[in-house]
């Protein structure tokens, strides 16, 4: 009934010395018993996936859980991203630059940022996302409004091929 789960920092933890470090500890962690792994949230799918190819490749196979913070507002945003040294991709802040004063414009284009990332993340198929709400829910069920599941693959009939074709006849 119950899990636990560990923190993961993509970009390390403000306390780490390397990722070499911070990856053995987070493999002991693992070891003491985790079962998945919530990462602090981070604004460039890339590094996430490299994050995760780091740990696949320290031999840890648990889920890594993507953390999205949503942009909610411009200073908000600033202060968050400076105390845990978040990098940011350079067409964010270029974008935001001209609604920074605009509190709903930020939002909005928080929402789009957020939905590109989720999807981006889910195409990297990593077992789930989670959502850093602040107490600010409504961007977040924008978010989830602004996703689609993605379609499964439908199965074929018993002794249909993937092409639709039925079986060749045995010679």
């Amino acid at each position: 009934y119950f899990s636990i789960g560990v923190a993961g920092h993509p970009e390390g933890h403000a306390e780490s010395t390397s990722r070499e470090e911070e990856i053995q500890h987070l493999k002991e962690k693992i070891e003491a018993g985790a079962d998945f792994i919530l990462t602090q949230f981070f604004y460039d799918v890339d590094v996430f996936i490299d994050y995760v190819e780091a740990v696949r490749g320290a031999g840890i196979n648990v889920p890594v859980i993507p953390g999205i913070l949503p942009i909610q507002n411009y200073n908000t945003f600033q202060r968050m991203t400076s105390i845990c040294r978040t990098r940011v991709p350079p067409e964010v802040p270029r974008q935001l630059a001209p609604i920074r004063d605009d509190d709903e414009a930020v939002k909005r284009f928080g929402v789009a940022y957020a939905v590109d990332m989720a999807r981006r993340l889910m195409a990297a198929n990593p077992g789930g996302l989670h959502f850093y709400t602040l107490n600010l829910e409504r961007s977040v069920r924008e978010i989830v409004s602004g996703l689609t599941a993605p379609t499964p693959t439908p199965t074929p009939p018993p002794g249909d091929e993937a092409d639709g074709m039925p079986p060749a006849a045995p010679p």
